[in-house]
């Protein structure tokens, strides 16, 4: 067995199987400040139009330096009253930048305690109680802020209503699987979901979003790759 050193002060090991002169490697978390997951669930929901937002994830940290990375989020519905016919319910991603001023008229996410999303209580509080915005809608569509989305969008998920208690599970909408490029967000980006389909005017749904993400440094350590 093969050891190989490294590092400024040579305490760094690599150590090769013999055999294969196989790398020994494990696999582990980024180099990052924080780990964070939020679930929301909107109002009574209903007619919201075509192309109206629904949830929006503002990233502006009240320090500049630090980004926002975007692990997975997730899209379900549940039908509490019944559309006049079966529904399309639609949705996409797109992405938002040079977001200056959040979006209104929704619920906001809260990061007044301490340990708000946290994946471990000794890790420090989001920067999201510091700045910018997680906002799901409420019985409208949430009335977009100042932003510039992305023409295209990233991603669509989907399912029909066709009575009431009609549900669609939580479902990926976007998820960063290991070795893909992750979604990173920059001080005042984020994303929103869009409602595709026009909602018809008798149905009423709760729609729940999750979303996962980590904090980290712009100027420290593997964070410099992003």
């Amino acid at each position: 067995m093969a050891i190989i050193q490294s590092g400024a002060a040579g305490t760094t090991l690599l150590t090769v199987d013999p055999t294969f002169n196989a790398i020994r490697t494990s696999d582990h978390p980024p180099e990052i400040l924080g780990a964070y997951q939020l679930g929301l669930t909107s109002g009574a929901l209903t007619v919201a139009a075509a192309g109206s937002t629904v949830f929006s994830f503002r990233w502006a940290p009240a320090t500049s330096t630090l980004l926002c990375m975007v692990r997975r989020v997730e899209i379900g519905f549940s039908t509490t009253t019944a559309f006049g016919t079966a529904q399309a319910l639609q949705y996409s991603m797109q992405v938002a930048r040079n977001w200056s001023a959040s979006d209104t008229g929704g619920t906001a996410a809260a990061f007044t305690q301490t340990n708000t999303a946290k994946f471990r209580t000794v890790m420090p509080t989001s920067a999201f109680a510091g700045g910018g915005q997680i906002m799901i809608a409420n019985t409208g569509a949430n009335t977009a802020g100042t932003r510039t989305l992305d023409t295209q969008a990233m991603a669509f998920t989907q399912g029909a209503s066709t009575a009431i208690g009609t549900v669609l599970s939580s479902t990926p909408i976007w998820q960063h699987q290991p070795g893909d490029y992750p979604l990173i967000l920059a001080n005042n980006e984020g994303f929103i979901i869009n409602n595709v389909t026009t909602m018809g005017a008798t149905g009423v749904i709760n729609l729940t979003v999750n979303v996962e993400w980590m904090e980290l440094n712009a100027t420290t350590g593997n964070a410099i790759a992003y």
